[in-house]
């Protein structure tokens, strides 16, 4: 079933691909990409999980720093 269902939607986005063009395309989805963000959820969302990220990943480099001298 899940094989199917992606099959259709790969045929289906090559489809509206071909029907408007690789730019226009891409253009769309950029600009459907950016109105999401500028919803405020979303948003508070994305900031906080990229200052998540930053202190899981400074946790872990001062952790190899660490290790290296030992």
């Amino acid at each position: 079933m899940g094989i199917l269902l992606t099959l259709i939607l790969v045929v289906i986005i090559a489809l509206v691909i071909l029907g408007m063009g690789w730019t226009n395309f891409f253009s769309a989805m950029m600009k459907g990409a950016d109105k999401v963000t500028e919803i405020p959820v979303v948003r508070n969302i994305t900031d906080t999980a990229h200052v998540e990220l930053n202190k899981i990943l400074k946790n872990v480099s001062n952790d190899v720093v660490n290790n290296i001298g030992n």
